[in-house]
């Protein structure tokens, strides 16, 4: 869909009498070789210019894919097609039920959108996705932006887990609440609000 420039348009469904009649009925147009080609690579053109890395990192990480012998097995197996569950590569088991998602593009072995990392690179991702200290949940957002290996999830818990300054960080933010004692008799405490209205300003004060 990406070649075509559209305009949704919502139609209630009591206007649709045959709101599914095309899609029932499929028509056979032939494909051409060239669109297809075309559409397929604005499409990884589209995902790897959106990745946030400099060319340089995304360099970096081809290179290490190349050397890392899960990644060598994972290509082959998109580029050649999986084995059945019970055959595939121990390295690659963990990789198997989201082994649909899984491509090569330009060059990157990716899932979905997202970089798989090498073994190689994960500890130095792991402690980029840690920076600013941000907290499991957001860290954990982070990563499903960009990179992903599997256990990355149960990687970055733990990882924010053993840090001093999260811990400390998130023992700070739940502090008990401090009830105040009740009064004894009235106008014994005061609560004052000031604020305007109508161009008047008003002192409110409840006990």
């Amino acid at each position: 869909m990406m070649k075509f420039s559209y305009t949704i348009v919502h139609i209630p469904g009591k206007e649709l009498f045959a709101a599914d009649a095309l899609s029932r009925n499929p028509q056979k147009v032939p494909y051409k070789r060239e669109e297809l080609e075309a559409e397929i690579y604005a499409f990884i053109q589209m995902i790897t210019s959106s990745l946030s890395a400099s060319s340089r990192r995304l360099d970096e990480l081809r290179v290490a894919q190349l050397k890392d012998e899960t990644c060598q097995k994972l290509t082959d197996y998109v580029l050649k097609g999986w084995a059945p569950k019970k055959e595939v590569d121990t390295l690659c088991a963990p990789y198997w039920q989201n082994r649909y998602e899984i491509s090569v593009q330009d060059g990157l072995l990716m899932r979905g959108c997202r970089i798989i990392i090498p073994k190689s690179h994960q500890a130095e991702v792991l402690n980029q996705i840690h920076e600013g200290h941000l907290g499991i949940t957001n860290c954990r957002a982070r990563a499903r932006c960009s990179v992903y290996w599997p256990g990355i999830s149960k990687a970055i818990e733990e990882k924010i887990k053993s840090c001093t300054a999260c811990v400390q960080e998130s023992s700070n933010r739940h502090q008990p609440l401090i009830p105040t004692s009740f009064p004894e008799r009235p106008w014994e405490v005061l609560g004052l609000d000031l604020f305007k209205y109508n161009n008047s300003w008003y002192l409110l004060i409840s006990d």
